[in-house]
């Protein structure tokens, strides 16, 4: 099937009462919803286009009632992603001292996703070069502008979801084959009940298919994630029966319950969970990728056609994820990025993901360069958490109480810093905040873990900091120079040494680990 161009015709195409506008009557002051009506009426030229594809900016703006700035937050996040090519750009909601908040984030596509704030998760759909309006009491949102209509809709549906409370006990206790049959089962079901709910409520046609694609996506990657989850539990319980059973070859089969070249599977905001699991699931073979010397493209190409009709658009941008995350951490030394991407270039079918990939290249062939952090007030929380420790190089750890990779990192890390404890040259710097760490619990982990370089910060400035260096999962570290220069927002610290070597090769040589 072709890429549902047809559907992107109409995708957003609604009645002129659909678009309505017009601002429901609340108890909203008269200054502030002048101001949303003027913002919400506002759309670009180009916005309702009829491709799917569209980089534009997305913007949101909205009121909280009752908003008391002593409550102790002044900002919400959005966690958003450019998920073709896996880069990361959380947004900070910015509140005003009245109620009012709004941002700006760079789109690509529309999107379903959600707001964060003070503990809230706030649902909305929006595209690019539109304008969407949310009037908040945490209970029943208005939705204001011209994706009104959509998000009212989308806000009348609830579907079935998969139980995660019980994933681990299926697990360990269901063979392969009877879990995926019960999982068909309640895929098929949750189909049906929504098929119910749209017809109930008159859903239109472009909404139901954002819908059917969220219940699709909820099950598949349900079912992927048993599979990756048994690694774990084969190591935690070795002499299980069911643990024991190899995976059927035909399990992944599933997938062709999904039409993989539906371009609305992007507007989900699962759409990065389903395609992490399909890139790095036995569906996709992505080691054929590192097992060959040259050309591992094309052996991919062809271990996936040799089990499917044909590639789809779900498979190229697997494709082109792995090839941004291995040209970063492997720069290619025994192939060049004109080697692999002449494969691709003849197998991409949309225009769009293939000038993604030319843009990702330009990106990365240059290499982390250093640069000089900007004169903002998330820069300024940087630069005074730094600041004391400058004439070092720093290895800046973002982490949580709640994060288990991160506390694994930490306490990983502990006898090089144990070791190093009082080097001259470099540093281990780390910074979570209020709302994800208890005071109790981080008094106790850090002076544990010699944490002696460790910051606790307002949860307001912690969102700010994911802003500036672009990260939505942690944990995250950031390398800084000696003179506070940012020299890699991304860095691999589980191959500190390398790095080094490879940053500073004067102030570390090879040796110096010794």
């Amino acid at each position: 099937m072709k890429y549902l161009s047809t559907l992107a015709l109409l995708f957003f195409v609604f009645t002129a009462n659909a678009q309505n506008t017009t601002q429901p009557k609340t108890d909203v002051p008269a200054h502030i919803q002048k101001w949303i009506s003027e913002k919400t009426a506002f759309k670009k030229s180009n916005a309702r286009s009829k491709a799917f594809f569209l980089r534009d900016s997305i913007k949101i703006v909205g009121y909280i009632k009752g908003y008391d700035r002593s409550s102790g937050y002044a900002s919400g996040i959005i966690y958003h992603a450019n998920n073709i090519i896996r880069q990361d750009f959380p947004t900070t909601v910015r509140i005003y001292p009245d109620g009012r908040f709004e941002c700006s984030m760079l789109g690509i596509h529309p999107i379903r996703s959600n707001i964060y704030l003070n503990n809230h998760t706030i649902n909305f759909y929006a595209e690019p070069g539109t304008t969407t309006g949310l009037i908040l009491d945490f209970q029943n949102p208005q939705y204001l502008g011209v994706n009104k209509a959509i998000n009212e809709q989308l806000a009348a549906i609830e579907t079935p979801r998969p139980d995660y409370n019980k994933l681990n006990d299926y697990v360990k206790t269901q063979a392969p084959e009877d879990f995926k049959k019960v999982q068909l089962q309640k895929w098929e079901k949750a189909r049906r009940v929504a098929d119910s709910a749209m017809n109930a409520k008159r859903t239109s046609k472009n909404v139901r298919r954002l819908i059917e694609s969220q219940v699709d996506l909820d099950y598949a990657v349900y079912l992927f994630d048993y599979e990756s989850n048994r690694s774990y539990y084969q190591k935690q319980e070795p002499d299980n029966a069911i643990l024991k059973m190899p995976m059927p070859a035909d399990y992944f089969d599933y997938l062709n319950m999904i039409d993989m070249d539906d371009q609305t599977l992007l507007v989900s905001n699962d759409f990065s969970t389903f395609v992490n699991r399909f890139e790095f699931s036995p569906a996709f073979q992505r080691q054929l990728l590192h097992q060959a010397n040259k050309f591992g493209y094309k052996q991919l190409d062809s271990a996936y056609l040799a089990n499917n009709k044909k590639t789809n658009l779900v498979y190229d941008i697997a494709k082109l994820r792995a090839l941004t995350s291995n040209f970063r951490f492997y720069q290619y030394k025994e192939r060049t990025f004109a080697d692999e991407t002449a494969a691709l270039s003849k197998a991409m079918r949309d225009p769009f993901v293939l000038s993604e990939m030319n843009a990702a290249y330009e990106r990365y062939k240059l290499g982390n360069v250093a640069y000089e952090l900007p004169n903002t007030p998330a820069a300024a929380v940087f630069k005074k958490i730094i600041g004391p420790s400058k004439g070092k190089v720093l290895i800046v750890d973002f982490w949580a109480e709640w994060c288990g990779p991160c506390r694994a990192g930490i306490e990983s890390s502990l006898a090089l810093r144990t070791k190093y404890k009082d080097n001259p040259d470099f540093e281990y710097v780390f910074v979570t905040d209020s709302e994800s760490t208890a005071a109790a619990f981080y008094e106790d982990y850090t002076k544990k873990n010699l944490m002696t370089n460790t910051h606790r910060i307002p949860a307001d400035d912690y969102l700010a900091l994911r802003e500036l260096f672009k990260f939505n999962g942690i944990p995250r570290y950031v390398l800084v120079t000696a003179d506070g220069k940012i020299q890699d927002d991304n860095f691999a610290s589980h191959n500190m040494k390398s790095e080094f070597q490879k940053y500073f090769p004067e102030k570390f040589p090879i040796d110096y680990w010794k």
